[in-house]
């Protein structure tokens, strides 16, 4: 991570109650990155969005939920991921339309945000949600 990034990583476990403590630190990643308050407003409904699909999937698992929020000088990403769920990546299923209704699908989901990345590795799954800042030039990366 270079002097040009920031990150914060929280860990909840407790339900849904806890996801406006994440939103709280988002809004305040999103304000120094001087997002508009609907793409900060989009962000944060894309991110309660898969920490609830996550929150589904871990079910009474006593792992906390792993949520990072790094600011680089182009772009927010938010990481999203269970250590114990296995299979696909934390959202996937409702990325891909196959659980919820289709307002919460993949296709609504790249609405709120730039760039959706998946990864697993082991019991660990993971879900990135990239939103680039105002004037940054994406790139396929």
């Amino acid at each position: 991570m270079s002097a040009d990034s920031k990150r914060a990583l929280l860990k909840f476990s407790g339900g849904a109650g806890l996801f406006p403590a994440f939103a709280a630190a988002l809004e305040h990643f999103a304000g120094e990155a001087k997002l508009s308050d609907s793409d900060r407003n989009s962000l944060v409904a894309a991110c309660e969005q898969v920490y609830g699909d996550a929150l589904g999937r871990a079910g009474a698992s006593d792992s906390p939920l792993e949520l990072t929020i790094e600011q680089f000088a182009d772009r927010l990403e938010v990481s999203i991921s269970h250590p114990g769920i296995t299979g696909p990546a934390v959202g996937l299923d409702t990325f891909l339309g196959a659980a919820g209704p289709p307002e919460a699908s993949g296709a609504n989901l790249l609405t709120r945000v730039d760039r959706v990345k998946y990864d697993t590795s082991g019991q660990a799954s993971r879900m990135i949600l990239v939103k680039y800042l105002p004037g940054a030039k994406t790139r396929a990366n």
